[in-house]
C-alpha cells in the first residue's frame, strides 16, 4: 500500500508545480504583498470581503505571539473572519492544541462565533483559501501580517484545499479539548515560559509585573503539578499546551 504523502510534503509539492508551470508560461506567478503590518491587513480584509461561499484556513494563534505581532493587527484576523460568517459564509480552521491554548483570549479560531474547527498535533503552516479560488501564503509561512503572496493557480489551490481536507477529517471538536486546557490567565504565559526567558524580559512582553509572571508561574507548576520550570515545559509539551 503506497504511503499517503505528509501535509507538508502535499504543500512543498504543490508549490514546486506551481512554480515550474509559471517557468513554462503555463499559468500567471503568484503576487507578493509587502508593506507595513496595518497596510497587509488592508489587503487581506478586502480580500476576504470577497469570499461568498467559504473561507479554509490554517490558523495557529501561537505563531502570532511567537512573532510578537501587536494585539491591534491580531484582532484584525478574526474581524474579517466573523464578518464572512455575517454575509453567510462558512469559515472552516484547522488550528492546533498550541494554537487553540494560544487563542482563548483572542478568539481568532471562530467556532464561538458560528464557523467550525479541528484540532490536529500542528499545521503544516498558515493558509488562507477563499471561495477555493484564492490562497493567501505567508512568506515566512507562519504569519500574514509580515508579507504573503496571492495564489490563484487552480492546482496549487486545490492541492492545499485537498491537504486542508485531510487535516480536518484527522482532527479533533476543539469543544472536548477546550475543556482539558489551563485557565486563560495561565496559558498566555505558556509560550515565554518555553522560550526561557528572564521574568524580567517575558513579563513586559505579557504587560505584567515581573512579581506577577513569577506568582504565575508557581500556579502554573502547581496546576500541572511539577515542581521546576523545566519539568513544567515537559508535561506541557506531553499535554500537548506547546
Amino acid at each position: 500500500m503506497t504511503r499517503r504523502p505528509e501535509p507538508v510534503e502535499q504543500v512543498r509539492h504543490a508549490l514546486e508545480q506551481g512554480r515550474r508551470r509559471v517557468r513554462l508560461g503555463a499559468t500567471a506567478p503568484a503576487h507578493t504583498v509587502r508593506g507595513s503590518q496595518s497596510s497587509l491587513w488592508d489587503t487581506i480584509t478586502k480580500l476576504r470581503a470577497q469570499a461568498r461561499r467559504e473561507i479554509l484556513s490554517f490558523d495557529d494563534t501561537s505563531y502570532l505571539l511567537a512573532n510578537d505581532v501587536p494585539d491591534p493587527i491580531q484582532r484584525r484576523g478574526p474581524a474579517t473572519l466573523r464578518a464572512a460568517l455575517g454575509r453567510g459564509a462558512r469559515v472552516r480552521q484547522v488550528t492546533s492544541r498550541a494554537g487553540l491554548l494560544a487563542d482563548q483570549q483572542l478568539g481568532a479560531i471562530v467556532y464561538r462565533s458560528g464557523g467550525e474547527a479541528r484540532v490536529v498535533d500542528a499545521v503544516p503552516l498558515k493558509v488562507s483559501i477563499i471561495d477555493r479560488h484564492t490562497a493567501l501564503l505567508p512568506l515566512n509561512s507562519t504569519v500574514l501580517a509580515d508579507g504573503f503572496q496571492i495564489v490563484q493557480d487552480p492546482s496549487v489551490v486545490g492541492a492545499l484545499v485537498a491537504v486542508h481536507q485531510h487535516l480536518w477529517n484527522a482532527g479533533a471538536d476543539p469543544e472536548g479539548i477546550d475543556r482539558d486546557l489551563p485557565p486563560p490567565h495561565l496559558a498566555v504565559i505558556l509560550p515565554a515560559l518555553a522560550s526561557g526567558a528572564p521574568d524580567e524580559v517575558a513579563a513586559p512582553r505579557l504587560g505584567l509585573s515581573p512579581r506577577t509572571y513569577s506568582r504565575r508561574v508557581a500556579e502554573l507548576l502547581k496546576v500541572l503539578g511539577v515542581h521546576s520550570r523545566f519539568q513544567a515545559g515537559a508535561e506541557a509539551i506531553r499535554r500537548g499546551w506547546l
